[in-house]
This record gives structure tokens, C-alpha cells and sequence, in this order.
């Protein structure tokens, strides 16, 4: 489906960017890496489901991103990324950051940060799932 179908742009187009700006530190992906090509730490953004905005159905898309963190610099590490993530998150979206897709027009968060197992050893894993309002970059 191309974008002008589509009308809004997808949640990782947007998320990904800013995120990555943000925080050049990190691995910002949609996709775990196999395991023998892992470098840490990990920012994955995955869209769990949502919906579309009921005013303007074809112009802003809500959807709902599990954010998850591994580090394997401890729990306290991966928790204190988790925040930075959250922070550049509200940051783009109180300043109306634009990426060449689109931009934020709210957040919230459904799930704040819970901690999981890890799937390598000697990794810390937490994650939060958050509501995200996205709309397309705004044509000059």
C-alpha cells in the first residue's frame, strides 16, 4: 500500500527516527537482531494493534507500541533507557518534532516500564506499551 493510500504514515516510521536521534547510543530496531549479531543496548518498537482517531479517520492513526529495552549492563541500565526513551518520546511530541514521515500528535502511556526475562544470558529486559497518536509530515 503506498503512502498516499495509506494517508498516515506507519507508527515505526516515525518513532524510529526520533528515537534514534535521540539516543545514538542504542540500537533502535523493529527487529530483535539474531542473537549472534546483537549489540547492545536494544530500543525495539513493535505496533501491537490500536485504532484510528474517530474524527479523522483518515488522516491519524492511534496505535498502541510495545517499547522494549534489553541492556547487558544490569537492570538499573536497562530501566534508565527505558526513561530516555519515554523522555524523547514526549520531548518530539511537545515540541511537534517532524521526521520525513509524520510526526506525534500525543502520547500516553498504557503500561508503564514492567520487567521481563530475557531470552540471552546475562541481559536485563523491561518493557511498557504506549498509545501514540501519528500523523503525516505537514506539506509546506
Amino acid at each position: 500500500m503506498s503512502q498516499e493510500s495509506r494517508r498516515f504514515p506507519r507508527v515505526q516510521d516515525v518513532v524510529i527516527p526520533i528515537l534514534r536521534e535521540a539516543l545514538p547510543h542504542a540500537h533502535v530496531t523493529s527487529w530483535t537482531p539474531d542473537i549472534d549479531y546483537r549489540e547492545f543496548p536494544i530500543v525495539n518498537v513493535r505496533r501491537l494493534g490500536g485504532y484510528r482517531h474517530r474524527g479523522y479517520p483518515n488522516k491519524m492513526d492511534l496505535p498502541v507500541i510495545e517499547i522494549t529495552v534489553y541492556h547487558d549492563q544490569g537492570l538499573v541500565a536497562a530501566e534508565d533507557l527505558y526513561v530516555e526513551v519515554l523522555n524523547a518520546l514526549f520531548d518530539a511530541q511537545r515540541t511537534n518534532k517532524q521526521v520525513d514521515s509524520g510526526y506525534l500528535t500525543h502520547i500516553r502511556e498504557t503500561m508503564g516500564m514492567t520487567q521481563f526475562p530475557a531470552q540471552a544470558m546475562d541481559t536485563w529486559r523491561v518493557q511498557g506499551l504506549i498509545l501514540v497518536g501519528v500523523r503525516a509530515s505537514r506539506k509546506e
